[in-house]
């Protein structure tokens, strides 16, 4: 029986190579390559198909949707690695919006204009703790600065302190940190500390150093009214939605994915997905090396030698991509030459099938409906 998976690409990389030696070319590598851990051919067979190939051939098997579902009141969602573009269009609830992938037409229709408080607490030059409550609510995450001004009496203030906080976004590749985190930290920029709800507004703010007496103070922030998104942009691998969400949305919207690998042919057959986490991650661990890792053919997934490609016409690819891969680092400049032909010609055999399917498709235009950007009908309830 003729299968074309790890072992089988294995086997091809070393006769196009000739690497016959493992103890030359290892199979499989641990832990970080270096001169005493040298790359194995499993490294060059993920490197080409997870960074390479999908450059190298958009095809439609790599095009599907991508969904997850929003948390509510949280407005920015960083897209994972796997995901390898997003366009649209895009559905929330099953209803089509708009998208955008620059800031200035998206922000002109969703301002962030801050609202200002002003003297809500009264530094006395001795107190370094203060609480209070912003007068509008809910707050956004990422908008809010406190800042001091100081009185014009002739004399030196000092350095006052300003705190501000941070959006760092939803990240839709860790399940276990995917929620709304409240209260939020505040963090001055002379060493002091603070927190803040940003649904009832109330302000807790621990200075490094006691503010001087009569300073006036100032919080800045913006407050929104949570509803169904309507908007959506892309910028800088993540996702603002617009209107904050007020509640649990479906989102999907097209992607090119990471390509995967299987277990076997069949249509249901296990994947192995090209992104791992790790199972003691917890909802309030900071990142680490190991946190999230890409995998291939080799990872903590449980893979074996026998897996195969997400679809069987790639091998062939994938055998002459990581066998180029190996001729670029070892100089043999002539045998890439001789080689990189076949691995063009494999390369046409396999968008074959994309070819076709685009032959019979309209070419998008600014006046085809295929090539849109508004809502293809109205949308309603909003609310």
């Amino acid at each position: 029986m003729t299968t074309w998976d790890l072992n089988r690409l294995r086997y091809t990389i070393r006769k196009i190579t000739g690497k016959y030696d493992i103890t030359q070319l290892p199979d499989t590598s641990v832990g970080e390559n270096n001169m005493s851990n040298p790359s194995a051919i499993d490294d060059y067979i993920n490197d080409f198909y997870l960074h390479d190939f999908p450059e190298h051939m958009r095809s439609l098997r790599l095009r599907d949707f991508y969904t997850f579902t929003t948390i509510p009141n949280c407005g920015t969602y960083n897209v994972p690695q796997n995901v390898i573009q997003i366009y649209d269009p895009i559905y929330i609830d099953n209803y089509e919006f708009c998208w955008y992938q620059d800031p200035k037409p998206f922000f002109r229709v969703w301002p962030e204009l801050n609202f200002i408080d002003q003297n809500l607490f009264t530094p006395d030059g001795v107190t370094t703790v203060f609480q209070f409550t912003l007068t509008q609510t809910p707050v956004q995450q990422g908008s809010v600065v406190i800042g001091l001004q100081p009185n014009i009496d002739g004399q030196s203030a000092g350095a006052l302190e300003t705190f501000t906080d941070q959006d760092n976004g939803v990240p839709l590749d860790i399940p276990k940190q995917q929620y709304f985190v409240n209260p939020g930290i505040l963090t001055g920029n002379q060493g002091g500390t603070g927190t803040i709800d940003y649904l009832t507004g109330a302000v807790t703010l621990n200075y490094a150093n006691a503010p001087p007496a009569g300073a006036n103070s100032s919080c800045h922030y913006h407050p929104y009214v949570a509803s169904r998104p309507r908007d959506t942009m892309f910028w800088q691998q993540q996702l603002f939605l617009r209107p904050i969400p007020n509640d649990t949305y479906l989102v999907k919207c097209m992607a090119y994915m990471l390509p995967t690998t299987v277990i076997s042919a069949a249509t249901n057959a296990t994947v192995r997905p090209s992104l791992f986490v790790d199972p003691s991650t917890t909802p309030i661990s900071t990142p680490t090396s190991s946190t999230v890792t890409m995998q291939g053919f080799t990872g903590q997934s449980g893979s074996l030698p026998t897996d195969l490609p997400q679809f069987n016409e790639w091998w062939q690819v994938i055998a002459y991509g990581a066998a180029l891969k190996i001729f670029i680092e070892d100089g043999e400049h002539e045998e890439y030459a001789r080689y990189k032909p076949y691995f063009d010609e494999q390369l046409l055999l396999a968008q074959r099938k994309a070819l076709k399917q685009f032959s019979s498709q309209r070419i998008p235009t600014a006046y085809a409906d295929n090539n849109t950007t508004t809502p293809a009908y109205p949308i309603f309830p909003y609310y």
